[in-house]
């Protein structure tokens, strides 16, 4: 089930808080599988997602097909619409989303803010915050990309969402697989345009890099 597949994922703004990854989860971490971790919170329907996952590429990488807005629509599921509408810096930017969803529920269209952070050579921080939405009430999340063993990047990714579908108390059951769905599809591109389309790769690093010497690099209204 892939109803909220994407919705959210782009729709987050950041608590800043790191996701540890436990010492009994790094066999499982390093045979490149997802190490999921949830935690309940008060007075929400849906629990606090963490996802952490390796990807065969540099930190730079991975965040530029993460942050390559206008290419979300192209591999994400069920995306139909990534479209950057306003420059707030060189860095921040707004983009409209458009989400199939599957009968009898309508498309999903919301708007989100996204940002990020240099730390250093070997780490990335981007954050993501609701502009305005009809999927969700607030959400709250953040990614890193860190520089990890053997020139593979350790992907750090979660979430919290409170959502406005009625239905979202009987389906969260599969938001969580449906999350961690989409941060394999992530890594998975990110890995595919390292190997098989270089000229995607080196388009959205030459973004990320003119994004963080002051250019607007989207063309927006």
């Amino acid at each position: 089930m892939k109803i909220f597949l994407i919705v959210f994922i782009l729709i987050s703004s950041s608590s800043l808080a790191q996701s540890v990854i436990k010492k009994e989860d790094h066999k499982k971490l390093e045979s490149k599988k997802a190490v999921i971790y949830q935690e309940k919170v008060k007075g929400n329907v849906w629990p606090r997602v963490r996802v952490n996952i390796l990807i065969d590429s540099s930190p730079l990488e991975a965040l530029a097909i993460f942050l390559a807005l206008d290419h979300q629509k192209n591999y994400l599921p069920n995306l139909i619409k990534s479209t950057p509408v306003k420059h707030i810096s060189a860095t921040e930017v707004h983009t409209a989303y458009e989400l199939e969803l599957p009968w009898p529920l309508p498309n999903s269209k919301y708007t989100n803010g996204s940002d990020f952070k240099k730390i250093s050579e070997n780490k990335y921080m981007a954050r993501w915050y609701l502009v305005e939405s009809d999927s969700a009430y607030s959400v709250d999340g953040n990614v890193y990309f860190t520089r990890y063993n053997n020139g593979m990047t350790l992907m750090q990714y979660q979430t919290l969402i409170s959502p406005k579908s009625a239905l979202s108390g009987i389906v969260r059951g599969f938001m969580i697989k449906d999350t961690t769905d989409s941060i394999i599809a992530i890594r998975d591109e990110v890995e595919r345009v390292r190997k098989e389309d270089q000229s995607i790769l080196k388009k959205y690093i030459s973004y990320i890099q003119r994004s963080l010497s002051g250019e607007k690099v989207y063309e927006v209204r």
